[in-house]
């Protein structure tokens, strides 16, 4: 039997957002996303390119630290071994940097997320981990970190 749902999801996940290069976040992305990926992202249907593009962007200007935090995922296999299923999730992006509106300040964010995700294997061989995030339905908006100043 496979590890479940959610701790695949939180170790590729992980990779993917902790990446401390770009090709390495391209090897975890290939890694947890199927080719033939179904994404949409606050609604609005993206090629498999519109992913890596935005996860790319935001390591990039974060300086490749970003960290993921995951507060919550429910699973539902659709059989035993844990080879194909689904997982619903909410987990929080730290760390990202966004320019601050008319200038070119950056300012730190944390990016909330809720994810739908179905799971499949890409293999017939039960030997290997060959899951991948096949459909994937995000819902995200980015929160301003409050910084407060010490007293004068």
């Amino acid at each position: 039997m496979l590890p479940t749902f959610y701790s695949w999801s939180t170790e590729h996940i992980r990779r993917v957002f902790e990446a401390k290069s770009e090709r390495d976040c391209l090897k975890a992305l290939d890694d947890t996303f199927s080719q033939r990926l179904e994404f949409t992202f606050n609604g609005s249907p993206l090629p498999r390119e519109g992913l890596q593009k935005i996860v790319i962007a935001m390591l990039q200007t974060s300086g490749f630290c970003l960290n993921v935090d995951w507060l919550n995922a429910v699973e539902v296999p659709r059989d035993g071994a844990n080879r194909n299923g689904m997982l619903g999730g909410y987990y929080i992006i730290r760390n990202v940097k966004k320019p601050v509106p008319g200038s070119s300040k950056l300012a730190c964010y944390e990016r909330h997320k809720s994810v739908n995700v179905v799971i499949e294997s890409e293999s017939a061989d039960p030997s290997v981990d060959s899951r991948r995030i096949v459909k994937l339905a995000i819902v995200a908006t980015d929160v301003p970190v409050q910084t407060t100043q010490p007293p004068l």
